[in-house]
């Protein structure tokens, strides 16, 4: 929801400078980028803030169960189909590399074709600012949906490198707590490779352990499915 905010909130901010100054769409596509990053790694920022916040309270719990770092690295070199995932998941990550020539094809054509075509169209009827206006949101619009529509490559599952299970929740890799009950989606046991996922907040956490059904059941515990 919030990243559905900031694009269409983009989308407008950039579309009324362009208005105003429509030979510099270059320039707003460059600025476009470094405000997205920008933003991106404030929220990065403030969600490790709270997750290190949720840390302290977490371990304040009674302690369960440790899984270090040597531990893991040992079941993943047991786990032999864990290559064959890597592959399908760097295959699909070219999709969205072989769509950058299509954007900057693009942009050299919408940008100074577009707009001028809705000043044309609309102006008469609504002014030629606010047709001009309409021209940028159109094509950053149509940038928007191809970017919804190509940029979807498989989600990596993020292998749990440290966790210490407490009663009160979990901590994971020593820079995320997670207070119990927490809400999990697709919860998912392997017993064969010795691993346990679930997914949280878009993001897949695996976590591997020797004893699977101990860790199983202390997980149980802590997590509950999410209401749809």
């Amino acid at each position: 929801m919030r990243r559905a905010v900031l694009s269409v909130a983009s989308i407008l901010v950039f579309s009324a400078i362009l208005t105003f100054f429509p030979g510099e769409y270059f320039t707003a596509i460059l600025l476009y980028f470094v405000l997205f990053f920008g933003v991106s790694i404030l929220m990065g920022v403030r969600s490790y803030r709270r997750g290190m916040a949720t840390v302290q309270e977490v371990s304040k719990g009674r302690p369960i169960i440790e899984i270090d770092e040597k531990e893991v690295n040992k079941l993943l070199e047991k786990d032999k189909e864990l290559v064959n995932e890597y592959k399908k998941m760097v295959r699909g990550s070219f999709l969205p590399m072989l769509t950058l020539p299509l954007f900057i094809l693009l942009a050299t054509f919408l940008f100074p074709t577009l707009p001028p075509a809705t000043e044309s169209a609309l102006g008469p009827s609504i002014g030629k600012l606010p047709a001009r206006f309409l021209g940028y949101v159109a094509v950053f619009g149509i940038f928007t949906l191809i970017s919804m529509a190509t940029f979807k490559p498989p989600t990596a599952p993020r292998i749990v490198r440290s966790l210490k299970v407490y009663d009160a929740g979990l901590v994971i890799d020593k820079s995320l707590g997670l207070k119990a009950p927490i809400e999990v989606a697709d919860y998912k046991v392997s017993e064969e490779r010795r691993f346990i996922e679930f997914k949280l907040n878009n993001q897949i956490f695996r976590i591997y352990y020797k004893d699977i059904k101990e860790l199983d059941s202390v997980l149980s515990k802590l997590v509950k499915p999410l209401k749809q």
